[in-house]
């Protein structure tokens, strides 16, 4: 796994019988996806969400690591000297703006539509090469993703940032960078799904 090039990983709760305890407590339980590459998932326990237990999973991995906005990731990839590359996940982000359209369709509505079009070019790069891939995000998905920055940025100071629609805007912008690496490589991936997926059966 850690000779992959992307780490996919999330995070869902687990209930762990306790003998000490009259009651289940909670654990967390934490998937590591490989590339396309290393099509391997590992899967690591531990008691609490804190930022130690990747934090000693990872230790010696370097490359992109794709994950939501988890604030325990964040020193991770502040460090250069960690060789960690951040890489969001914009289906993580799109729920924020799903979440807001009940409460301002008008705005949120429009920011749907740009990131149902970054999916429509996905759907054209799922089979190519990542060469061919990466082309065709710099061609039809960068001019997507310029448009909607500029959009986000223009109604930030329109929403009220303790919103629905305020988050998601605010979510976006915060980790515009992180979102839109994906559209420099043609190895990464628009979303996290892949590592969603793996945690279905138990979340």
């Amino acid at each position: 796994l850690f000779e992959s090039k992307v780490i996919g990983t999330d995070d869902t709760s687990v209930k762990v019988l306790d003998r000490n305890l009259p009651f289940a407590r909670t654990g967390r339980l934490w998937p590591y996806y490989g590339d396309k590459e290393h099509p391997v998932v590992l899967y690591d326990y531990t008691p609490t969400r804190e930022r130690a237990g990747p934090e000693k999973f990872l230790k010696g991995y370097r490359g992109y690591l794709q994950a939501d906005a988890y604030g325990g990731y964040d020193a991770f990839f502040k460090d250069p000297a960690r060789g960690l590359i951040e890489v969001s996940c914009w289906a993580h982000s799109r729920r924020y703006f799903r979440k807001a359209l009940e409460s301002d369709q008008t705005r949120m509505g429009l920011a749907l539509l740009l990131i149902a079009q970054l999916y429509r070019v996905e759907k054209q790069a799922r089979w190519l090469s990542a060469e061919e891939r990466l082309r065709l995000r710099q061609l039809q998905a960068q001019p997507i993703l310029n448009k909607l920055h500029q959009y986000l940025a223009e109604i930030q100071a329109e929403v009220l940032p303790k919103s629905p629609e305020g988050r998601a805007v605010r979510y976006a912008l915060k980790n515009w960078r992180a979102l839109t690496r994906y559209s420099e490589d043609g190895d990464l991936e628009i979303d996290n799904n892949g590592t969603e997926r793996s945690i279905r059966g138990v979340a």
